[in-house]
């Protein structure tokens, strides 16, 4: 697993040895970030359910302004200062040991770019949307990023906010999501 493009191509990062930390495919990172485009840059980003931190760290080798990285897993939080150390990264980040919704309901400064890539088994969708979309959490014409596994059922019809563009690889989908504009 290495980083893809930027100023930290070619980095190697790691992953956990017991694979209790799924990292996302190199072929699905550079789908997500290709769609992205500019739309990274001096973005605040937020990495949810962070694992390895291998989309944070994409995000900040791409010229993110700022990481947040968040994850409750004690053995996912050793693979990611692993990861920091061998990358040295100069932009500011950040990492939080606590739970996702913990995190989002407690935050006040929303982020221009939010990655979720939860365990397959996690299934706890309806409040994550609701904390995700609120407007201390997700900044105006902010986007969603999330993976997820194939099987869940999860409803993407919603008040709160709109898919912009979903596709399905192997066991994941990822979905680019934003608030829902009154227009």
């Amino acid at each position: 697993m290495r980083i893809h493009s930027g100023k930290y191509k070619g980095k190697q990062l790691q992953s956990a040895k017991d694979l209790s930390i799924r990292p996302t495919t190199s072929k699905i990172k550079e789908y997500i970030f290709d769609l992205l485009d500019d739309a990274v840059i001096d973005a605040r980003v937020l990495d949810l359910f962070c694992g390895s931190g291998s989309l944070g760290m994409e995000a900040l080798s791409r010229g993110a302004g700022e990481v947040v990285f968040v994850d409750n897993a004690a053995s996912s939080l050793r693979v990611l200062r692993k990861n920091i150390n061998q990358v040295k990264p100069v932009e500011p980040f950040r990492i939080v040991r606590k739970d996702c919704l913990g995190f989002l309901k407690g935050n006040a400064h929303p982020f221009d770019l939010i990655f979720a890539d939860p365990p397959f088994k996690w299934g706890d969708f309806g409040p994550l949307f609701e904390r995700i979309f609120k407007p201390e959490n997700l900044a105006d014409y902010g986007i969603f990023v999330l993976e997820s596994e194939k099987s869940h059922q999860v409803n993407w019809e919603s008040d709160l906010f709109e898919v912009l563009r979903q596709k399905t690889f192997d066991r994941s989908v990822i979905t680019f999501l934003s608030r829902k504009t009154d227009e």
